[in-house]
């Protein structure tokens, strides 16, 4: 027991995983027993939505409690605000003494863990040409390199020559050539390890632990390559109905083309790899799970999972995530929290929260001082109880796209150079039964969950609507009022 008994944090987090692919959500295809196990448990937040369906500024979210507007990260290669690189929850956590780690995938722009609070920092991936990467980690590629493993130099996944081939050909899945014991997410668990072996005993620790599992590509190591069965594997109600109600934007996209060769079959046999990923991901929180109960800690520290954003993985017939994709497959996300004080008293919370809403909450979870003028509303009172109030009566989420984002290799960019003439903004709310999204260069689209919870019918033309459609555009318009003057102005005037 440290001379400060003060509880000890680990934050983990898997990156591009649906709230959907776990046993404790119902699904029955997932095979996830350690965070079921956790969730047994936890306060399982059931409402819990990203800001961001991309990985760099939904972290950025994550970190520092801002919504993308404010932390400027409004792109995977977009730098944070330069007001922020040295602040976020890994500092509040450090000042207030506590011993912090941070392990894998770090995808902020513009600053670094160090830099962001974090002491002992391992398994960080690259940056390269300005982009920080999520698998090129230099330290892994050399380990792999003495274990025999060829990677491919110029591929910024950890890829050998046959697994390039694998991802490059229809079905563009596989098994991964590299064996479990030397993929990275176990390579990485191991490094995570090192450093808690590795704490000071005198202090409490705060570790943050970033997969990047179960992200695409899905070369997938055996056996979590062929654990799911695929029997059990259903498509999602939207699949048969595809993205023939969508915007143009969203139905001409990559994300309803790139893999428009897959039959039924090769879907389910995606989607199946892709629960893979996240059993793979639920291994090794299994791991993390029984080094703390072994070496004592288990009971002194609060443990919580989440990812930063979703995958559509064959919803509307769409793949992966981005700036267009403001649908609940992509902005829904895992969120538990297993305080040991509330073993013995886990809840399902519905309420909607945001992962704005995470670093104040570990800070209070924590008796923490958060002083950072953030977005967030803290949830903490919610973990342990049977009736949680409620906090938020939406969420919001807020995606740019700079005319010049293909070429971005790390660069700021303040959002109040954003163009209406060549650049692009969608804006979307979600109530507790609706979505309604905003599309500066197609369609609004409008969904009621309460009758359609597979956002297959837009209902934004209709009369009916119209009303509350007029009060989601003005209560969007304020909250973007801020940064994007001109987009609220628009989403007022023509209301």
């Amino acid at each position: 027991m440290p001379d400060d008994d003060r509880l000890n944090v680990l934050l983990v987090a898997s990156d591009e995983q649906r709230w959907d692919t776990l046993g404790f959500a119902g699904n029955p295809a997932a095979r996830t027993p350690h965070l079921d196990g956790l969730a047994d448990e936890a306060t399982v937040f059931d409402g819990a939505y990203t800001p961001f369906p991309l990985c760099c500024p939904s972290r950025a979210s994550l970190w520092t409690g801002r919504m993308p507007r404010h932390h400027h990260v409004l792109g995977n290669w977009r730098a944070i605000n330069p007001e922020l690189r040295e602040a976020g929850l890994g500092r509040a956590f450090r000042e207030a003494g506590y011993h912090t780690i941070y392990n894998g995938k770090w995808h902020v722009p513009g600053t670094t863990p160090a830099r962001m609070g974090f002491t002992d920092c391992s398994a960080i991936p690259a940056v390269l040409n300005g982009r920080d990467r999520g698998r090129y980690i230099e330290a892994y590629r050399r380990y792999a390199g003495e274990q025999g493993y060829e990677l491919v130099a110029g591929h910024v996944e950890n890829l050998t020559p046959a697994d390039v081939g694998t991802l490059r050909t229809a079905p563009h899945r596989g098994t991964s050539q590299i064996a479990l014991d030397d993929y990275l997410e176990t390579w990485q668990t191991g490094e995570l390890l090192r450093s808690l072996d590795g704490a000071p005993a005198d202090k409490p620790w705060f570790a943050a632990c970033s997969f990047n599992a179960p992200h695409f590509p899905m070369i997938v190591p055996a056996p979590y390559d062929q654990l799911i069965d695929r029997d059990l594997v259903s498509l999602p109600a939207s699949f048969a109905t595809g993205t023939g109600t969508k915007p143009k934007e969203v139905s001409e996209s990559t994300f309803a083309t790139k893999y428009a060769d897959l039959d039924e079959p090769g879907w389910v046999d995606m989607i199946a790899h892709y629960l893979g990923m996240c059993a793979l991901v639920d291994s090794q929180v299994g791991s993390i799970v029984e080094y703390l109960r072994t070496t004592g800690q288990l009971d002194r520290t609060i443990i919580v999972f989440t990812t930063d954003h979703g995958d559509m993985m064959g919803a509307h017939r769409l793949m992966e995530k981005g700036h267009l994709l403001h649908y609940e497959e992509a902005l829904r996300v895992p969120l538990l929290v297993r305080h040991p004080d509330a073993v013995t008293s886990p809840a399902r919370v519905e309420n909607l929260v945001s992962m704005v809403d995470v670093a104040g909450s570990l800070c209070d979870l924590a008796g923490v001082p958060w002083n950072e003028a953030d977005d967030g509303l803290s949830f903490a009172d919610m973990v342990g109880s049977a009736s949680p109030s409620p906090t938020r009566s939406h969420v919001t989420a807020e995606t740019v796209l700079y005319n010049m984002d293909a070429d971005a290799n790390g660069e700021y960019v303040d959002p109040v150079e954003w163009d209406p003439g060549s650049d692009a903004i969608n804006v979307s709310v979600r109530t507790g039964d609706v979505r309604y999204i905003y599309r500066s260069r197609d369609i609004d689209e409008f969904y009621d969950h309460t009758v359609d919870p597979g956002e297959q019918h837009n209902v934004a033309a209709e009369p009916s609507r119209r009303a509350e459609r007029r009060r989601l555009r003005h209560l969007l318009a304020g909250e973007i009022a801020d940064v994007f003057p001109h987009v609220s102005d628009t989403l007022k005037r023509s209301a």
